[in-house]
């Protein structure tokens, strides 16, 4: 019995990952998952024929980024609100940080649904909670010249590269997720321009 008290933890610690861990890669691959299986309309303000196979091309340099070597960055973490930020800062080279924005949404409102027959609109009740975690590339060139933001169950939301910006708009959404991710967005927006050198 004395034994599993030691190893337990030493077991735990094991598979719970390093709140230090950059989670880019995972989110990537759950996102790319719900993006196989799933029914969504996809907006690219550079494309008019965007496609799954485009999404592909551009994960493929968000999973670049994924995978640099953070051992020799600087690692700090704040809080901004209800945005927890983790921030990986790099001394010498292009990349000069990684940030990943983890935010809760709780969502409490009502809204006005008007219906295609013209009848009065009718309120709706959306109750629901966010779970959203955002990354943000910055480089010597651009402060957010990447940016990726996900949603724990819907999966990804939109990804931004340069002045390109590809939006995600599902068949079956979590519900009030389209009340809650403007707001959130322009959130997100402001706090990138506020984000720590």
């Amino acid at each position: 019995m004395l034994l599993l008290h030691i190893l337990l933890p030493l077991l735990l610690a094991m598979f719970t990952p390093d709140s230090t861990t950059l989670l880019l890669q995972k989110d990537i691959e759950k996102d790319y998952r719900l993006l196989q299986g799933g029914q969504y309309f996809i907006s690219d303000n550079t494309s008019s024929s965007p496609s799954l196979r485009t999404i592909e091309s551009d994960l493929q340099l968000f999973q670049l980024v994924a995978r640099v070597d953070l051992s020799s960055a600087d690692y700090s973490t704040s809080t901004s609100g209800r945005h927890q930020i983790k921030k990986w800062k790099f001394q010498e080279g292009d990349l000069k940080a990684l940030y990943q924005i983890e935010s809760t949404v709780a969502l409490d409102t009502t809204v006005a649904v008007r219906y295609l027959d013209n009848k009065a609109p009718t309120q709706q009740h959306l109750k629901n909670t966010f779970r959203f975690r955002t990354y943000v590339v910055a480089t010597t060139s651009a402060p957010d010249r990447f940016l990726y933001i996900t949603e724990a169950d819907q999966g990804l939301i939109l990804y931004r590269m340069d002045i390109r910006q590809v939006e995600m708009v599902y068949s079956k959404q979590k519900e009030g997720l389209s009340a809650a991710l403007p707001a959130f967005i322009a959130e997100i927006d402001h706090l990138v321009t506020q984000l720590p050198e």
